[in-house]
Order: C-alpha cells, then structure tokens, then sequence
C-alpha cells in the first residue's frame, strides 16, 4: 500500500497519469484514474491510496498514522518517473536486495556532495539529502 499526498492539481494531474500508466482503476467505479478528478474536493489536502490495483482518496488527515509520499509532478530529487518503471520503485527494489543498505545511501550522499559543484549543483545537494533523510528514517525504525 501506498499513499500519495497531492498538494496541487498539477502534482494529482501527473499521478494519475503514471497510474493510469501502471493499470490501476479507481475502486469503486473501475475507472481509469484520469476519468475522475477529485483534487477539488480536498485541494492541497488530497491524498490518494494505492492498494494492489485500485486506489482511493480522502482528506490528507484521514490517513494520520501512515507513511504519506509526497508526489510531485517531475519531480526529479524525490520521485524521478525513470525511477517507477516496471511496476515498483527503483529504491524500494534495492532495499529490498541490497543486504547492507545503510552503505549504498552512504556511497549516494558522497557522490551527489561530491560531484554537486560540477554537475547538477543545487539537485544534487538535494539528491543527497533525500539519502541522508531516507537513511536516518531506516535507522530510527529500527531503533538504533
């Protein structure tokens, strides 16, 4: 299960769009995620889930306890679209492969701090914030 949070109708516009791409229907009526546009109900508060194939949506607030993503239209730092081909997500696989993930995120801040002034300045200081968080999320949940 996931849970996108849409903080505009640009960000809601692009979801559906790459899950319309993945196959997935809304569950009550079976349709295509871009035949309803429900953003307006909720506006910058809107959240969608996707459990296996189907999704839903309601107020940001209903979901409080769950791990909510932030889904931003090409948004090349926290969620590249390169990255979500194939049905899963590029970082999720490697998680779930890699045994010692607390090194990869380690070697990835390196190489965006590293190469940050020669390549993709501010994006890739942000690229190794986003390890750098995710990193720090991991270790808390397994409470070291």
């Amino acid at each position: 299960m996931k849970i996108y949070h849409t903080e505009t109708q640009e960000d809601y516009d692009a979801l559906m769009v790459e899950l319309e791409k993945e196959g997935v229907t809304w569950a009550v009526t079976g349709n295509k995620p871009t035949a309803s546009d429900v953003w307006g109900i909720h506006g910058n508060e809107t959240c969608v889930k996707k459990e296996g194939n189907e999704i839903t949506y309601a107020t940001c607030i209903y979901f409080n306890g769950y791990k909510i993503e932030k889904y931003k239209a090409n948004d090349t730092v926290n969620n590249p679209s390169h990255y979500n081909t194939g049905g899963i997500e590029t970082l999720d696989y490697i998680k779930a492969k890699v045994k010692d993930y607390p090194s990869y995120a380690v070697g990835n801040i390196m190489k965006y701090i590293t190469r940050y002034e020669h390549k993709n300045g501010i994006e890739d200081l942000k690229k190794a914030r986003f390890y750098l968080d995710d990193l720090i999320k991991q270790m808390e949940s397994e409470g070291k």
